[in-house]
């Protein structure tokens, strides 16, 4: 895999905006970032394959801020086991939950959905599915736009709720405007097909989606999914929890891809850990 990380060292030389605050799981929340932009009608980005039309409006900014390259390298571990299991799919819809609030799937999706993009070079849409209360999700940071739950309710069209990048291979669909009529729009019979509209589109799409525990729709939407990734957050997070998390997502009769341990401390300095 000498080749993503020759990739890695690629981007990392790629510019950064100067004094951006680095948040503790790693990544720049975007609604403090201050330079994410959505403009209307910009030209020259990639169009979506498999007959989606191209979305109408383009994102300025980035949605991770700036990457967390080490973090990158262990993902890029997690999407070769993922794409084994997966094995030849004709679509690969995953998601990224966890039990509870804070237990860092955003930003494993969002760090997961950029190495992709931009180191594996394939077509990738995020689709934020986060709507707890507490979570700085990418939907406000976006504004009052519509996404998920009006393409769900037959409001827009695909061009109308989908948001292309500065990267022409990644795109955003936003949860969007309707949060009180959220649960009943995810939890229809629409929600396969436009999965499966959108796996034709896309090599990969990768859904966050809210806490299993707090939220009763998660494993809904996770089951119409082709797999899910349940992150736990070392040192905080009880067995327990995580046993009713992955409870909940049986029942559901969703495919758990597995579980991934967020924010593990070293046992060792770094000095020694890279001479092992």
């Amino acid at each position: 895999m000498s080749h993503i990380y020759d990739a890695l060292r690629r981007a990392r030389g790629e510019k950064s905006r100067p004094g951006d605050p680095r948040s503790p799981e790693g990544t720049v929340p975007v609604e403090e970032s201050g330079f994410v932009e959505v403009v209307e009608g910009e030209q020259g980005f990639a169009r979506a394959s498999g007959g989606l039309p191209e979305p109408r409006a383009l994102v300025k900014g980035s949605l991770i801020g700036e990457p967390d390259f080490a973090f990158l390298r262990e993902l890029d571990a997690l999407r070769a086991n993922v794409e084994v299991i997966l094995g030849r799919a004709a679509r690969r819809v995953i998601a990224f939950t966890g039990s509870m609030l804070g237990e860092g799937a955003t930003t494993l999706a969002l760090h997961f959905a950029y190495l992709v993009a931009q180191v594996v070079e394939k077509r990738v849409l995020v689709v934020d599915g986060n709507l707890s209360r507490e979570n700085i999700g990418l939907t406000s940071a976006i504004g009052d736009r519509p996404g998920l739950t009006e393409l769900l309710r037959g409001e827009v069209a695909p061009e109308e709720a989908l948001l292309r990048t500065e990267n022409e291979r990644l795109h955003f669909l936003p949860a969007g405007r309707d949060t009180v009529r959220y649960i009943e729009a995810v939890t229809s019979p629409r929600l396969r097909p436009l999965f499966d509209d959108l796996g034709t589109g896309y090599d990969w799409v990768v859904c966050d989606l809210s806490p299993v525990l707090d939220h009763p729709e998660t494993p809904l939407v996770a089951s119409a999914c082709d797999g899910v990734v349940l992150v736990v957050r070392a040192h905080k997070t009880r067995r327990a929890l995580t046993q009713r998390g992955l409870d909940a997502l049986n029942v559901a009769r969703c495919r758990v891809l597995g579980t991934v341990l967020n924010a593990q401390r070293e046992s060792l300095p770094s000095f020694l850990r890279d001479r092992v």
